[in-house]
């Protein structure tokens, strides 16, 4: 009797795991297909998410916009109500705090179809465009986030590349399926997912720093369509190769400061173990798996990342809406880019790259939001400078619109300054590898 209860109870165990194992292949197949892989649509090449948000962006446009400016008027007024002085210091925050409801009339102006002089039509249907995006495309992914991140594809990932990411980057092997999300999704929905590893204790401090200020790679599509306005030969390859080159400057950037100085320690203390095998891996991946797994139902993952974003939404729109609008304004109408260039010229001539100006510029102009200035790249300039101008581009991963405006909504300790400092060693390195390279193969050694 006791021989049959024993193996009853290996049958239903067995059972349970090959359940969990076929549960796990299916959510991580789909999760796959929608994050990953492109497909055409009528003409149009891109992933599941992009041609869900395209749907909802050309069906539902005027339901969009009303939810977006009720979450500015939400996201403006709340914090005010809240706001308890004797908690809150910073004079900085504060004043932030106290401008937000300006957010409300920039909105409504921004989604208006009425001209306003202080900004072209071309400058308000951008900011109306990135606006949009932003809100449909990370709403969709962090909906769709648990069929990757809750159902075993972590751990499988982390088995094959541990070795070499942490050798070579500092990081686990479950960062690459992050930085997966950051080229095929956007910036936004993968600074989302670094965080919710790291606030689920997955991800060390290191870890998150490093991915949110290197890894936040501009999109595979973004990246395309910006070679095919710079006019490059052999887009896909060019691609790579600046990724690569990214990827290279990233391991030497996150071995100096400030991200040298971050913390290898977790954000809590969880049962999670990192899977670092040497034979077996996919195996025992899932096994690792299902050690570590909780008790949750796929929708009701998906509904608290749902509201999860819904708060973060809430929180960055008002901001989002008041930087692109006063940063379109003074880029367009002040010479201030012109002026804080010039202070990059002396390193570029020092270097002897071509294009000294328009190179300069460019990367000021990155800074903000490299790819809304692609057309202001002087047609004079040479392919070479567009060439190094798209090589930097790529790697340029700190922007304000986006990783420095959405580090204040994470959990992550990396200051703002740091973030910008972290910005320009990269282009610094990127320009003195670039010149090496340059002076390498065009032969003025």
């Amino acid at each position: 009797m006791e021989n049959i209860d024993l193996n009853n109870k290996t049958n239903s165990t067995y059972d349970f795991e090959i359940l969990d194992s076929f549960k796990i292949v299916i959510y991580s197949i789909i999760g796959i297909t929608i994050f990953f892989i492109p497909i055409s649509i009528n003409g149009y090449v891109n992933t599941l998410i992009h041609h869900m948000a395209l749907f909802i962006q050309e069906r539902y446009i005027h339901l969009l916009k009303l939810y977006i400016v009720l979450m500015v008027i939400f996201g403006s007024i709340i914090p005010i109500l809240k706001y308890d002085k004797k908690n809150n210091n910073e004079i900085v925050h504060n004043i932030i705090t106290l401008l937000r409801p300006i957010s409300i009339l920039l909105v409504l102006i921004i989604f208006s179809q009425k001209e306003y002089y202080l900004h072209n039509n071309d400058s308000l249907l951008f900011i109306q465009e990135i606006i949009l995006k932003y809100t449909i495309v990370f709403s969709l992914g962090v909906f769709f986030m648990p069929l990757i991140t809750d159902y075993g594809l972590i751990e499988v990932t982390e088995g094959y590349f541990n070795k070499y990411t942490k050798k070579n980057l500092n990081l686990s092997g479950k960062s690459v399926l992050n930085v997966f999300v950051y080229l095929f999704v956007d910036v936004f929905t993968g600074m989302f997912m670094t965080n919710k590893l790291y606030k689920s204790g997955k991800l060390r401090q290191s870890e998150a720093c490093i991915i949110i200020s290197c890894f936040s790679f501009f999109s595979i599509m973004n990246s395309i369509y910006l070679a095919d306005k710079l006019k490059i030969q052999s887009k896909a390859f060019t691609i790579i190769i600046s990724i690569i080159l990214s990827i290279i400057i990233n391991s030497i950037v996150c071995r100096i400061w400030p991200l040298r100085q971050k913390k290898k320690s977790y954000f809590l203390k969880a049962k999670y173990k990192e899977c670092n095998f040497k034979s077996n891996k996919f195996k025992k991946s899932i096994q690792r798996y299902l050690e570590n797994k909780e008790k949750k139902k796929l929708i009701y993952c998906m509904i608290e990342n749902f509201k999860e974003s819904f708060n973060i939404i809430m929180t960055i729109l008002p901001n989002l809406v008041i930087i692109i609008f006063v940063g379109e304004f003074i880029i367009n109408n002040t010479g201030l880019v012109e002026s804080i260039s010039n202070i990059l010229n002396p390193f570029i001539e020092a270097l002897k790259l071509p294009g000294k100006s328009s190179l300069s510029e460019f990367i000021c102009l990155g800074l903000f939001n490299g790819g809304r200035y692609v057309e202001l790249v002087n047609n004079e300039s040479t392919s070479i400078t567009t060439l190094i101008m798209f090589i930097v581009l790529i790697g340029q991963t700190v922007s304000i619109i986006t990783n420095v405006l959405y580090i204040s909504s994470t959990d992550i300790p990396l200051k703002t300054t740091e973030l910008i400092i972290i910005g320009l060693e990269k282009v610094f390195i990127t320009l003195i590898v670039i010149s090496l390279i340059y002076y390498l193969f065009i032969g003025y050694i």
